[in-house]
């Protein structure tokens, strides 16, 4: 279209096809070039007389500037287009320059005077029938409350928006690919898992190829639960044009993955290389980059602790200048410079990890560190705040606070066992055994959590491991776990004599027949 336009094209229509362009190439991170446009789209409509042209051509190149790190010019361009767009009454770029300017004000969308704005522009996108702009305000409410920490408070949102997107046949647009994502997230992180799982499924067919990203909570969970192999799945979001979202969800899983596989260089390049693919032309790094950090921390401390324990303080050194670089990273990105408010609940929780894997880095397990990680994570992020707990009772551990880390420890456990959280179980067993924090009580209550006791009952009937994990709805790899502590804690051979042992201190009861 913008080819086709001689010189003497209307200048209207002329700024309507640029500012439809730069729009276009915003969704698609080609920020340069929708800049270019959206400059050029403003410049061609005067302000005065003001015109609902110049109103959109003003919401266009807001959205952008913003992109490109021109805040203060976003934020005043916006507000001057939206009391001409409101003089002019034009209700759907009002919401548009509403939602804008929630954003970029004061902490922007969590805040209340944010959320406030957003909540305002939703009706009045509602009332003036604009699906795209409706999405938007929705999608930034349910952000809004994420970013927060309100979790369950963005579900609504989010589930409004879909349902929207659903009638407007708009699912496959930009915000309601968002909008899965996010929901997917949210399910994640409060650690309904098996929710988050078929909620992928059901529509994952008809994603178009730029939607796969969406797919990503669901293999956090699968990574979670042992599933190593979604770091090749997720790898190929990485292949054809850039995805800054596919490289985002990539980076996540990726990283992560060669950190539970004790693969530091692997950790340490993919967290690398995915920040340096998703800073923008400011240089700002972007917000994911304090998990990212955190997360190929973790690997880091752990190869600086093995060097340092086989008596290699050169090869630890090495890698604590590694920490100290990452943790230098978490630190920038959480804070966000001087031109942006501070990460909220979900990021601060992200750099105390990082703090706390760095001092494990360069000086070994620290309690304070752990115990600020766990009170950050205790807005709603369930594994990762299992995780922590997991660290914490280490350090405790270390410390020679044994009651503390077998409290810990327990919580760890039941966490990961109701997730299904598999690598994590075996680790936290594995804590309590070489610590022996797992004496049978004096009481003679039974040693066994809740859900061993519901194995231990299976195994009776001679159940194999796969028949146990259907009954439990776990899998057989997370039901082998289940049995292997069994086994070590009723200090067992076979899964016989864990079952006679169990018979013999009353642990289970002979179950009697109808007859008997």
């Amino acid at each position: 279209a913008l080819a086709g336009l001689d010189q003497e094209a209307d200048s209207e229509l002329a700024a309507r096809v640029r500012y439809t362009l730069a729009g276009n190439l915003l969704t698609v991170d080609n920020l340069s070039a929708a800049y270019a446009h959206s400059s050029e789209a403003l410049a061609l409509i005067p302000a005065e007389p003001p015109t609902a042209t110049w109103v959109w051509a003003a919401a266009t190149h807001v959205l952008v500037a913003r992109q490109v790190g021109e805040k203060e010019t976003a934020l005043e361009l916006a507000r001057a287009a939206l009391a001409v767009a409101e003089r002019l009454g034009v209700t759907d770029a009002a919401a548009d320059l509403l939602i804008s300017v929630a954003v970029l004000e004061g902490t922007g969308r969590r805040s209340p005077e944010g959320r406030a704005r957003l909540r305002q522009a939703r009706e009045l996108a509602r009332a003036s029938g604009n699906a795209p702009v409706e999405m938007r305000a929705l999608f930034s409410l349910a952000v809004g409350a994420f970013e927060a920490g309100e979790l369950e408070e963005s579900l609504p949102w989010l589930t409004e928006g879909l349902d929207r997107a659903r009638r407007a046949g708009l699912l496959s647009s930009a915000y309601p690919l968002e909008m899965r994502y996010l929901r997917l997230l949210v399910l994640y992180t409060l650690g309904r898992w098996d929710e988050c799982l078929r909620s992928s499924a059901a529509d994952a067919d008809l994603l178009p190829a730029l939607g796969r990203f969406t797919s990503g909570p669901a293999w956090y969970v699968s990574l979670a639960r042992g599933d190593l192999s979604v770091a090749d799945t997720a790898g190929a979001l990485l292949k054809g044009p850039f995805d800054w979202m596919g490289t985002l969800v990539a980076g996540i899983v990726r990283t992560d993955a060669a950190a539970l596989a004790g693969d530091a260089e692997a950790a340490v390049e993919r967290m690398r290389a995915t920040v340096t693919a998703l800073t923008d032309e400011t240089g700002a790094l972007p917000d994911v980059t304090v998990r990212l950090a955190a997360l190929a921390l973790s690997a880091v401390a752990d190869r600086a602790a093995g060097l340092r324990s086989a008596g290699d303080e050169d090869g630890a050194l090495r890698w604590t200048e590694t920490a100290t670089q990452l943790v230098e990273a978490a630190r920038e990105s959480a804070g966000r410079g001087k031109e942006r408010a501070p990460q909220g609940p979900e990021g601060m929780a992200w750099l105390a990890r990082a703090e706390a894997e760095w001092a494990r880095a360069t000086s070994g397990p620290d309690v304070d560190a752990w115990a600020a990680a766990v009170a950050a994570f205790d807005y709603g992020d369930t594994y990762e705040l299992a995780r922590c707990r997991f660290r914490l009772a280490e350090a405790l551990l270390t410390a020679d606070r044994r009651e503390e880390a077998a409290t810990e420890a327990r919580a760890v456990r039941e966490t990961a066992e109701r997730l299904g959280a598999a690598p994590l179980l075996e680790r936290v067993e594995q804590l309590i055994r070489r610590g022996r924090l797992a004496d049978a009580p004096a009481d003679g209550t039974s040693p066994l959590t809740a859900r061993e006791q519901d194995v231990l009952r299976l195994l009776a009937q001679g159940r194999t491991n796969r028949q146990i994990g259907e009954a439990l709805f776990i899998s057989g790899k997370t039901a082998s776990v289940h049995v292997s502590n069994i086994l070590a804690k009723l200090g067992a051979a076979s899964r016989g004599e864990a079952v006679a042992i169990a018979y013999r201190e009353g642990l289970i009861k002979p179950e009697h027949t109808a007859s008997g």
